[in-house]
């Protein structure tokens, strides 16, 4: 690796944003080259003058209609969208949100926000009005990009509204035909076709490029401040750890994630690219239809959460000897620990489970240079990151042991937009990031995720291990899927609850069933559940992770 320039203090790249990474970690970082110093627009730049003919983006459209761009006209794509977004005011430092269904033009405009120096944030096009209007409201959004609607979402009225809110929000740009009834800082995207491109100074890859927002699981989302040079590292270290041929040659990724998350922005935006692979977007995810997708476009790699690769289970692509898929990274929510091997099996692909956080992308993941019993664990750490297990007493607790993950490392966020109480809460001295999820290392150092902090169910004075009593119940041969929460209870404090998701067709369950099932399998008898309830599908967030809080709400 070769050292990266010296860059401009911490404190102007993040526009004084306030940050615990000091100066002499940030240029070791860059000495040992893990911060490479180049900007993530360059990654476009180098993928279209390699690869000028190659199909960059596929849109797949729920109307039908399929939509492609080459390297080549991404790239331009990309350069007329910085073009457009300056004409409008935009410059360095200032934040141009997103919020748009998977179409191509998406990724079109991240890279065109790069090029200018200014903030990328997304919002999932299925949010609703209050998780909108705090994520334009946290980022000071100059301009926001829209359909005129989706779905049953009339984005343009939704957008009105916001603007009264949102005193920093002066454009609105709208992807769309119809300039009908537009008012004042209402545009259409097509009607800036006449804005001339122009050369712009390349943005420091220390810079302030992306403010990832959680996903709002546990409250209102917090934005989390990455630069150029923390996701890099990420998308890099991942391509390497699981070896670039893996995931295909050339790489065809189906993103099915939302691009407004940022599973859809890193992975099936950036990493796409790094790779000068294929992305298809699909702006809708049905099990049947994303098979005959993966069909027809040779889809190779997959990016997502476990609900996406149990669907896929649930299709003709299972046990198809011609299913062309190589690699799925799964990662976003706990893995059953039998679904990789079952669906490796199934679909001829090496099922890579991962770890990460908007905050740290992926710092963890398996790999087939490893042994097939990774695969029953989150992964090994990447080169150049750390992690730690520690116990209440801030100490490390011993292999195998099960206490807070906390981790270090050239990936990690600096901290949160505007919110230095929630960054300071965060961090530990020498720069450790509390995840808030528990887990255990084992004597190879691979990690094993066991459940957010959050999630905890203490029943009589004792910790029940939330995860691994789902990833057993996802194994029953009648659940589609499943949570386990806690109730409360006067004697106990606790009570174990199993929330199922049944197929069709097959009995419900009972609490003596589902116990003598789980105890065969091995499962001590005081963390068996003690209620069930069947609902039709589970609370989830628009990137596939199940809303825990929503289901304690309802069983309340």
């Amino acid at each position: 690796m070769t050292p990266a320039p010296t860059q401009a203090p911490l404190s102007e790249l993040l526009d004084g944003q306030h940050t615990p990474v000091d100066e002499a970690t940030a240029q070791r970082w860059r000495d040992e080259g893990w911060w490479e110093g180049r900007t993530l627009r360059s990654l476009l730049t180098e993928a279209a003058t390699t690869h000028p003919d190659r199909a960059a983006l596929v849109g797949r459209r729920s109307d039908g209609t399929r939509v492609t761009r080459t390297y080549a006209e991404f790239d331009a794509n990309a350069h007329h969208a910085a073009a457009v977004l300056s004409s409008l005011g935009v410059g360095t430092g200032d934040a141009v949100v997103v919020m748009l269904p998977n179409w191509v033009e998406y990724p079109e405009l991240v890279f065109g926000i790069n090029e200018l120096g200014a903030i990328y944030a997304g919002i999932p096009v299925a949010y609703g009005e209050l998780q909108a209007a705090a994520i334009l409201r946290r980022s000071k959004a100059k301009v926001l990009v829209i359909p005129r609607r989706w779905r049953s979402t009339e984005h343009l009225e939704l957008s009105r509204r916001l603007r009264e809110q949102i005193p920093t929000l002066r454009h609105v740009v709208l992807l769309d035909d119809d300039a009908s009834d537009l008012r004042e800082g209402e545009s259409l995207w097509s009607s800036h076709a006449d804005v001339s491109a122009r050369e712009l100074p390349e943005p420091d890859p220390g810079r302030l490029c992306y403010l990832g927002f959680t996903s709002g699981t546990t409250g209102e989302p917090k934005g989390a401040m990455h630069s150029h040079d923390t996701l890099l590292y990420s998308i890099r270290q991942q391509a390497e750890h699981v070896g670039p041929a893996v995931y295909g040659d050339p790489m065809v990724q189906l993103v099915a994630s939302p691009a407004g998350h940022h599973t859809g922005f890193a992975w099936g935006i950036l990493f796409t690219v790094l790779l000068a692979g294929t992305a298809v977007h699909v702006d809708r995810w049905d099990p049947a239809w994303g098979a005959d997708v993966i069909r027809e476009e040779g889809i190779t790699t997959f990016f997502g959460a476990p609900t996406f690769l149990q669907d896929m289970m649930r299709t003709d692509l299972a046990g198809d000897p011609d299913c062309p898929l190589t690699c799925l990274v799964i990662a976003g929510s706990p893995v059953p620990r039998n679904l990789p091997a079952q669906a490796g099996e199934a679909l001829g692909a090496y099922v890579a489970p991962a770890w990460g956080l908007t905050e740290c992308s992926i710092m963890s993941s398996c790999t087939p240079t490893e042994p097939d019993a990774i695969q029953r664990t989150d992964g090994s750490i990447f080169a150049g990151s750390q992690v730690r297990v520690i116990g209440l007493d801030g100490e490390d607790v011993p292999t195998g042991e099960v206490g807070e993950l906390v981790m270090r490392g050239p990936g990690l966020v600096y901290g949160y937009y505007d919110r230095p109480d929630a960054t300071d809460e965060a961090f530990l001295p020498g720069l450790w990031f509390r995840s808030g999820d528990r887990a255990s290392l084992d004597e190879h150092g691979w990690l094993s995720l066991r459940g957010r902090s959050k999630d905890i169910i203490i029943r009589g004075g004792e910790n029940i291990p939330v995860t691994d009593v789902e990833s057993l119940i996802f194994d029953h041969p009648d659940v589609v899927n499943a949570a386990v929460v806690g109730t409360p209870d006067e004697r106990l404090g606790e009570r174990i609850c199993a929330v199922l998701v049944v197929k069709d067709g097959r009995p419900e369950p009972t609490v003596a069933s589902l116990g003598e099932y789980l105890v065969g399998k091995g499962m001590s008898k005081h963390y068996l559940p003690e209620r069930i309830i069947t609902m039709p599908e589970l609370p989830m967030t628009p990137s596939g992770k199940i809303q825990k809080f929503k289901l304690r709400e309802i069983l309340s």
